[in-house]
Protein backbone atom coordinates (compact mmCIF):
# COMPACT_ATOMS: atom_id res chain seq x y z
CA UNK A 1 0.00 0.00 0.00
CA UNK A 2 1.61 3.48 -0.73
CA UNK A 3 1.30 5.62 1.28
CA UNK A 4 0.42 9.70 0.87
CA UNK A 5 1.66 12.51 3.27
CA UNK A 6 -1.38 14.46 4.61
CA UNK A 7 -1.02 18.11 3.31
CA UNK A 8 -3.06 20.90 4.14
CA UNK A 9 -5.22 22.92 1.26
CA UNK A 10 -3.06 25.04 -0.51
CA UNK A 11 -5.89 27.49 -0.71
CA UNK A 12 -6.95 27.49 3.28
CA UNK A 13 -3.83 28.99 4.31
CA UNK A 14 -3.88 32.68 2.93
CA UNK A 15 -7.73 32.66 4.10
CA UNK A 16 -6.38 32.05 8.01
CA UNK A 17 -4.34 35.42 7.28
CA UNK A 18 -6.84 36.89 6.21
CA UNK A 19 -9.05 36.37 9.09
CA UNK A 20 -6.29 37.24 11.62
CA UNK A 21 -5.50 40.64 10.06
CA UNK A 22 -9.05 41.62 9.87
CA UNK A 23 -9.19 40.72 13.71
CA UNK A 24 -6.04 42.26 14.86
CA UNK A 25 -7.79 45.52 13.01
CA UNK A 26 -10.81 45.09 14.39
CA UNK A 27 -8.87 45.20 18.39
CA UNK A 28 -6.89 48.41 17.46
CA UNK A 29 -9.65 50.14 16.49
CA UNK A 30 -11.43 49.22 19.40
CA UNK A 31 -9.09 50.10 21.43
CA UNK A 32 -8.27 53.75 19.49
CA UNK A 33 -12.11 54.34 19.92
CA UNK A 34 -12.42 53.85 23.68
CA UNK A 35 -8.98 55.79 24.47
CA UNK A 36 -10.31 58.60 22.65
CA UNK A 37 -13.25 58.09 24.53
CA UNK A 38 -12.02 58.53 27.63
CA UNK A 39 -9.73 61.47 26.98
CA UNK A 40 -12.61 63.64 26.10
CA UNK A 41 -14.56 62.80 28.93
CA UNK A 42 -11.65 63.47 31.22
CA UNK A 43 -11.47 66.97 29.31
CA UNK A 44 -14.88 67.81 29.48
CA UNK A 45 -15.34 66.78 33.13
CA UNK A 46 -15.93 69.32 36.24
CA UNK A 47 -13.09 69.68 38.07
CA UNK A 48 -13.79 68.64 41.59
CA UNK A 49 -12.76 71.95 44.39
CA UNK A 50 -9.80 70.95 46.32
CA UNK A 51 -9.51 71.68 50.31
CA UNK A 52 -6.67 74.29 49.34
CA UNK A 53 -8.96 75.91 47.07
CA UNK A 54 -12.04 76.12 48.74
CA UNK A 55 -9.85 77.00 52.21
CA UNK A 56 -8.60 80.94 50.02
CA UNK A 57 -12.01 82.21 50.84
CA UNK A 58 -12.75 82.99 54.17
CA UNK A 59 -15.93 80.53 56.07
CA UNK A 60 -17.94 81.99 58.38
CA UNK A 61 -18.10 80.45 61.09
CA UNK A 62 -19.33 80.19 64.93
CA UNK A 63 -17.52 81.45 67.68
CA UNK A 64 -19.60 80.32 70.28
CA UNK A 65 -18.52 76.40 69.35
CA UNK A 66 -15.15 74.83 67.44
CA UNK A 67 -15.75 72.81 65.01
CA UNK A 68 -12.97 70.82 64.25
CA UNK A 69 -13.81 69.63 60.77
CA UNK A 70 -12.70 73.28 60.07
CA UNK A 71 -8.67 72.61 61.03
CA UNK A 72 -6.65 74.34 58.74
CA UNK A 73 -9.23 76.59 57.51
CA UNK A 74 -9.48 80.38 57.06
CA UNK A 75 -12.76 81.43 59.03
CA UNK A 76 -14.26 84.93 59.49
CA UNK A 77 -15.96 84.68 63.43
CA UNK A 78 -17.57 87.28 65.10
CA UNK A 79 -18.24 86.94 68.50
CA UNK A 80 -16.63 88.46 72.50
CA UNK A 81 -13.37 89.30 72.72
CA UNK A 82 -12.14 88.90 75.85
CA UNK A 83 -9.03 88.40 78.43
CA UNK A 84 -8.46 85.98 81.16
CA UNK A 85 -5.73 87.97 82.28
CA UNK A 86 -5.27 91.49 82.75
CA UNK A 87 -2.75 93.61 80.45
CA UNK A 88 -0.27 94.71 82.67
CA UNK A 89 2.81 97.08 82.03
CA UNK A 90 5.71 95.10 83.53
CA UNK A 91 8.14 98.03 83.77
CA UNK A 92 5.72 100.74 85.73
CA UNK A 93 3.84 98.31 87.14
CA UNK A 94 0.33 99.32 85.79
CA UNK A 95 -2.46 96.62 84.96
CA UNK A 96 -6.27 97.07 83.73
CA UNK A 97 -9.08 94.16 82.77
CA UNK A 98 -8.89 94.94 79.36
CA UNK A 99 -7.82 94.11 75.89
CA UNK A 100 -5.06 96.07 76.06
CA UNK A 101 -3.48 98.87 78.10
CA UNK A 102 -1.91 101.36 75.74
CA UNK A 103 1.15 103.72 77.51
CA UNK A 104 2.08 106.97 75.88
CA UNK A 105 5.25 108.61 76.98
CA UNK A 106 6.26 111.58 76.34
CA UNK A 107 8.87 114.35 77.16
CA UNK A 108 8.61 118.09 76.78
CA UNK A 109 11.41 119.32 74.79
CA UNK A 110 12.55 122.24 73.04
CA UNK A 111 11.97 122.79 68.94
CA UNK A 112 13.07 125.24 66.48
CA UNK A 113 11.13 126.93 64.43
CA UNK A 114 13.67 129.54 61.67
CA UNK A 115 11.94 131.85 59.34
CA UNK A 116 15.04 133.81 57.08
CA UNK A 117 17.74 134.35 59.69
CA UNK A 118 15.27 134.61 62.66
CA UNK A 119 14.73 131.66 65.06
CA UNK A 120 12.13 130.74 67.62
CA UNK A 121 12.43 128.35 70.40
CA UNK A 122 9.31 126.55 72.37
CA UNK A 123 8.93 123.76 74.19
CA UNK A 124 6.58 120.94 73.33
CA UNK A 125 5.66 117.74 74.12
CA UNK A 126 6.98 114.92 71.92
CA UNK A 127 6.54 111.21 71.90
CA UNK A 128 10.09 110.70 70.12
CA UNK A 129 13.28 112.63 70.67
CA UNK A 130 14.08 115.90 69.15
CA UNK A 131 17.73 116.08 68.14
CA UNK A 132 18.63 119.99 68.74
CA UNK A 133 22.51 119.21 67.63
CA UNK A 134 21.48 120.62 64.75
CA UNK A 135 19.54 124.17 66.21
CA UNK A 136 21.11 127.30 65.37
CA UNK A 137 20.92 128.52 69.33
CA UNK A 138 22.33 125.20 71.16
CA UNK A 139 22.65 126.69 74.23
CA UNK A 140 19.47 126.83 76.53
CA UNK A 141 18.01 124.31 74.11
CA UNK A 142 19.02 120.99 74.47
CA UNK A 143 17.08 118.29 74.46
CA UNK A 144 17.60 114.49 75.84
CA UNK A 145 18.98 112.10 73.42
CA UNK A 146 16.82 109.46 74.65
CA UNK A 147 13.69 107.90 76.33
CA UNK A 148 13.90 105.95 79.71
CA UNK A 149 11.42 104.14 77.98
CA UNK A 150 9.06 104.05 75.37
CA UNK A 151 5.37 104.35 74.06
CA UNK A 152 4.33 100.86 73.83
CA UNK A 153 1.23 98.31 74.07
CA UNK A 154 0.52 95.48 76.65
CA UNK A 155 -2.20 92.77 75.19
CA UNK A 156 -4.15 90.76 78.18
CA UNK A 157 -2.94 87.27 78.48
CA UNK A 158 -5.34 84.05 77.63
CA UNK A 159 -7.02 86.26 74.88
CA UNK A 160 -10.66 84.20 73.38
CA UNK A 161 -12.62 85.32 70.36
CA UNK A 162 -15.87 83.04 71.73
CA UNK A 163 -13.77 79.66 72.03
CA UNK A 164 -10.87 80.38 70.13
CA UNK A 165 -7.98 81.25 71.81
CA UNK A 166 -6.47 83.83 70.28
CA UNK A 167 -2.67 84.15 68.96
CA UNK A 168 -0.63 87.23 69.52
CA UNK A 169 -0.15 88.14 65.98
CA UNK A 170 -3.65 88.00 65.11
CA UNK A 171 -4.66 89.72 68.65
CA UNK A 172 -1.82 92.70 67.43
CA UNK A 173 -3.70 92.55 64.10
CA UNK A 174 -7.02 93.12 65.55
CA UNK A 175 -6.62 95.98 67.96
CA UNK A 176 -3.82 97.51 65.40
CA UNK A 177 -5.58 101.52 65.29
CA UNK A 178 -7.70 100.98 68.49
CA UNK A 179 -6.91 104.24 70.20
CA UNK A 180 -9.16 103.11 73.19
CA UNK A 181 -10.30 105.21 76.24
CA UNK A 182 -8.54 107.30 78.86
CA UNK A 183 -7.25 104.75 82.04
CA UNK A 184 -6.47 107.37 84.69
CA UNK A 185 -3.58 106.19 87.04
CA UNK A 186 -2.91 107.06 90.14
CA UNK A 187 0.90 107.83 91.60
CA UNK A 188 0.01 105.54 94.91
CA UNK A 189 -0.66 102.90 92.45
CA UNK A 190 3.00 102.31 91.29
CA UNK A 191 6.06 100.58 93.05
CA UNK A 192 7.59 102.21 96.02
CA UNK A 193 10.45 103.06 93.88
CA UNK A 194 8.19 104.36 91.57
CA UNK A 195 5.88 106.06 93.08
CA UNK A 196 9.24 108.81 94.37
CA UNK A 197 9.92 109.28 91.03
CA UNK A 198 6.59 110.38 89.39
CA UNK A 199 3.76 112.73 90.26
CA UNK A 200 0.15 112.09 89.19
CA UNK A 201 -2.38 115.28 87.66
CA UNK A 202 -5.41 114.27 86.68
CA UNK A 203 -4.61 110.63 86.06
CA UNK A 204 -1.28 111.46 84.37
CA UNK A 205 1.63 110.96 85.79
CA UNK A 206 4.47 113.35 85.40
CA UNK A 207 8.37 112.99 86.74
CA UNK A 208 9.52 116.37 87.40
CA UNK A 209 9.49 119.16 89.80
CA UNK A 210 6.25 120.15 89.38
CA UNK A 211 3.45 119.17 86.59
CA UNK A 212 2.35 122.22 87.07
CA UNK A 213 4.86 124.36 85.46
CA UNK A 214 6.77 121.26 83.13
CA UNK A 215 9.95 122.22 82.60
CA UNK A 216 12.55 120.67 79.27
CA UNK A 217 13.46 117.01 79.78
CA UNK A 218 9.91 116.64 81.62
CA UNK A 219 8.41 113.04 81.24
CA UNK A 220 4.92 112.60 80.63
CA UNK A 221 2.82 109.55 80.78
CA UNK A 222 -0.68 108.95 80.07
CA UNK A 223 -3.07 105.59 79.68
CA UNK A 224 -5.42 104.03 77.90
CA UNK A 225 -7.97 100.71 77.24
CA UNK A 226 -9.06 98.49 74.16
CA UNK A 227 -11.99 97.49 76.51
CA UNK A 228 -13.79 93.83 75.67
CA UNK A 229 -16.42 93.71 73.32
CA UNK A 230 -17.80 92.40 69.86
CA UNK A 231 -15.21 91.72 67.19
CA UNK A 232 -14.88 90.10 63.92
CA UNK A 233 -11.60 88.38 62.94
CA UNK A 234 -10.79 86.55 60.59
CA UNK A 235 -7.49 83.89 61.02
CA UNK A 236 -6.79 80.33 60.49
CA UNK A 237 -8.01 77.03 62.84
CA UNK A 238 -5.79 75.45 64.44
CA UNK A 239 -7.01 73.10 67.16
CA UNK A 240 -8.37 75.48 69.92
CA UNK A 241 -6.92 78.38 68.64
CA UNK A 242 -7.36 81.26 65.54
CA UNK A 243 -4.00 82.39 63.96
CA UNK A 244 -3.21 85.12 61.94
CA UNK A 245 -3.48 84.36 57.83
CA UNK A 246 0.26 84.53 56.69
CA UNK A 247 1.15 86.77 53.98
CA UNK A 248 2.41 85.08 51.26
Amino acid sequence: MNKRARKGSPSSSPLVGVVLLVVIAAGLWFFWQRSATTHRSASTAPVAATPSDSSKAPLAASAERIDFANEGRTLSISGNLRAGRPARDTQLGVSADAVALLRKVEMLQWREHCAASSCDYALAWSEQPVDSSAFRERKGHENATRFPFASARFLAGDLRLGAFKLDAALATAALEGSEGVAWPVHANQLPPNLAATFRERDGVLYAGADPGKPAAGDLRVSYRIVASGERQLTGVQHDERLQAVSKQ
